[in-house]
């Protein structure tokens, strides 16, 4: 037996007016210091009811650890919020799920947030998510990230229960996305929809979100990348974005997730680089099993990428973008690489996405993708 999850979505242009809807008449936005001072935050308060109360919490950190995510909770449970919604890349929103979790359930730790246990939530409020990127697929996801304090290490905290009940796509929060984080986060994107599409519990739903992500966003990211203020093809790579969070959502990433999740904990690398650096040695790794699956992606990519299998195509289009598909370009100290490189492998091979990873494979095989990406 399999379920099918997923926020309602609003989405286009003016999606942002849904919010002057909402019965909540107290709001907590969860947002971090860029998004704030962007202006993006004043959009969203500007379309909320005019009689409503809110608390803006604007301190999220970039990779956010327990401790951090729930430094305002108290405030949070003085101002008894109807409503939360994160605003900003994943970070926020996870720092959003995590809040609205412990505000609703104040006798429970982050750490029993699981698919096991029943939380009963949304007896006092709801969760709304607005992403500010086009790539983590969080608004449409039911985990949130948290960094482990004073380690190499993230741990993936889910329940259903966490899902936002609504997510937002509303092409104006994105169309100021500087060009870097565009490349970071539409390349995470694109390792979602196809890493979900070859998962081992991918199934129907999964795949049709996966593949018309991938049409979405390759078809119209370079678009983007030449012309930020292209309304139009900011809205398709955003909604491309968001169907790839669903179809990850269910049916799971793989092996370029758990080499980019260690790489990047080890590094200090935005996200949708590292696992996007990888991306494509994982898929000449997988082609023995996934091949049929890879080719009819393949198949899906405008002709003008389109090479002879799909490793290569991506890694044209992930040239043509400025996203690195070898180590030779991120200035790692070569010390320091050979060093971690036991944690490295470590670290990858306790991930998640080994176990839904269409291929088998072990510290060996972990290690020669390491160094054919390193360059050895």
């Amino acid at each position: 037996m399999w379920f099918f999850r997923s926020p309602s979505i609003v989405f286009g242009e003016d999606s942002l007016s849904f919010l002057n809807t909402l019965d909540g008449k107290k709001i907590a936005i969860i947002t971090d210091k860029n998004i704030l001072n962007s202006g993006l935050i004043t959009k969203v308060e500007n379309n909320l009811p005019h009689d409503s109360k809110t608390l803006l919490i604007s301190d999220t950190l970039p990779e956010p650890d327990g401790d951090s995510m729930v430094l305002h909770l108290n405030d949070i449970k003085k101002f008894e919020p109807d409503i939360f919604i994160g605003v900003g890349g994943g970070s926020s929103m996870d720092t959003a799920k995590i809040l609205f979790a412990l505000y609703e359930r104040p006798d429970i730790s982050i750490y029993d947030i699981t698919p096991l246990v029943k939380l009963n939530l949304r007896k006092k409020s709801h969760l709304i998510a607005i992403p500010t990127t086009s790539g983590t697929g969080s608004e449409c996801s039911w985990a949130a990230v948290v960094s482990e304090k004073n380690e190499h290490r993230k741990n993936e905290l889910a329940s259903p229960e966490i899902l936002p009940d609504y997510a937002i796509l509303d092409p104006e929060m994105v169309l100021s996305l500087p060009r870097e984080q565009t490349v970071n986060t539409s390349v995470d994107a694109i390792t979602h929809a196809i890493e979900a599409y070859v998962a081992r519990w991918a199934n129907p739903y999964s795949d049709a979100l996966a593949e018309k992500a991938l049409e979405l966003i390759s078809n119209n990211i370079l678009n983007v990348l030449e012309n930020p203020g292209n309304v139009e093809a900011r809205n398709s790579v955003h909604i491309g974005a968001s169907m790839a969070g669903m179809s990850f959502s269910n049916s799971q990433i793989g092996l370029a997730h758990a080499l980019g999740h260690s790489f990047g904990a080890v590094f200090k690398m935005a996200h949708g680089k590292t696992v996007g650096l990888f991306l494509p040695e994982v898929i000449r790794y997988n082609y023995k099993s996934s091949r049929t699956k890879y080719d009819k992606l393949n198949s899906i990519l405008p002709e003008n990428i389109r090479k002879g299998s799909l490793d290569l195509s991506i890694e044209d289009l992930f040239k043509k973008m400025g996203q690195p598909v070898t180590m030779g370009t991120l200035n790692i100290n070569e010390d320091e690489y050979h060093k971690n490189f036991d944690l490295l492998v470590e670290l990858a091979e306790n991930s998640t996405g080994i176990i839904t990873n269409p291929e088998d494979i072990n510290r060996e095989g972990i290690e020669t993708i390491l160094n054919k990406v390193h360059g050895d």
